[in-house]
């Protein structure tokens, strides 16, 4: 990757935490750890006392920057950011585990099962862990028929880094 594509890249990721800080610091959400990784950045909320709808706004905070990046900066000199900022909004709404799409997902799940905060939890997060290795699959088989067709590597590289985190 060359560094003129690398700054875009770190700028959408930066935005997209952003997006999360931003989100817990209005709902008043803590903040347990804040950590970057090979496939991006992490940070990790105290949601126990937060409830499924304030823990879904903040998962959903960092792809919806993300989307408004792309939009705004779509036709301007900018382009490379907004095509990035999309696609990472679009990679984190996929239901995998460490992606927001599966935070996303398990407040939903959780939502809608008996009120008991641990119970329902524990009967989510049997669920997501199949919808999760499913989709994480999924986007594997994706990414490799990209590889192959297109000569794409790098998004080979991310699923199958995304892939290896769920086992």
């Amino acid at each position: 990757m060359t560094a003129r594509a690398l700054f875009p890249l770190l700028a959408a990721v930066l935005l997209h935490e952003l997006g999360h800080l931003a989100a817990a610091r209005l709902f008043g959400v803590p903040i347990r750890a804040c950590r970057a990784h090979v496939l991006g950045g992490r940070l990790t909320f105290d949601f126990s006392r937060a409830g499924y709808g304030r823990e879904a706004l903040v998962h959903a905070a960092g792809p919806a920057v993300g989307l408004l990046s792309a939009l705004v900066f779509r036709n301007t000199r900018l382009a490379d950011f907004a095509g990035l900022s999309f696609v990472l909004a679009a990679l984190n709404f996929l239901p995998i585990a460490g992606f927001d799409g599966a935070g996303l997902l398990r407040c939903a799940v959780c939502a809608a099962l008996p009120p008991d905060r641990a119970e329902g939890a524990r009967r989510a997060d049997r669920l997501l862990r199949g919808a999760s290795l499913g989709a994480g699959f999924l986007f594997w088989l994706l990414a490799a028929r990209l590889a192959l067709k297109e000569s794409r590597l790098g998004i080979l590289l991310f699923a199958t880094g995304a892939l290896c985190g769920l086992a």
